[in-house]
């Protein structure tokens, strides 16, 4: 099992009544058949049809989505989207980054960290927990071949660096 650091994926989060009507506006994905704490892999395009990012988006809410991506300004263009349509959201990119929980050990640890729910998380499935006294939002995810986790650190500013010390503990035994 390994832990990544993925904090580099920013979390830009479009929440409000409008949420879902605004967020198929922008995905090539249909919103609306992305259901509360479910997650999808997901294009962006611009007007002109060129790729502006491919985020994870998370559906945390049923009025509230979070797009997990790479490093770039597309809260920006979101907002700019939204100037001339008026959608009843608000835009903007939150404290919460993800580590990433992959390989043949991954769903052992994460039991460890947060308790057997973990095992019945569908992939791209989420799950709402806490680790070591943190608020955080687990997808089944991986991109290894394998099993894998993403967990999302509420707040991370001030969580970071509990949240990683309790995974390293939980890990010891798995050899992560």
């Amino acid at each position: 099992v390994t832990m990544w650091d993925v904090a580099v994926e920013r979390q830009i989060r479009v929440k409000g009544p409008d949420a879902e009507a605004f967020s198929n506006l922008v995905l090539t994905r249909d919103a609306s058949k992305i259901e509360p704490m479910a997650a999808k892999y997901c294009i962006l395009c611009n007007e002109a049809g060129g790729i502006l990012n491919d985020p994870v988006v998370l559906r945390v809410r049923e009025d509230e989505f979070w797009y997990s991506l790479a490093d770039t300004d597309l809260m920006l263009w979101l907002q700019g989207v939204n100037v001339g349509r008026r959608f009843n959201v608000d835009i903007e990119e939150i404290d919460v980054s993800p580590v990433q929980i992959q390989g043949p050990r991954s769903l052992a640890l994460m039991a460890d960290l947060v308790g057997d729910a973990v095992r019945e998380i569908p992939y791209y499935g989420l799950l709402e927990a806490e680790i070591d006294g943190v608020s955080v939002v687990i997808s089944q995810s991986g991109f290894t071949g394998e099993k894998g986790y993403e967990i999302y650190v509420r707040d991370v500013s001030k969580n970071a660096e509990t949240l990683w010390y309790a995974v390293l503990a939980a890990g010891k035994k798995h050899e992560l």
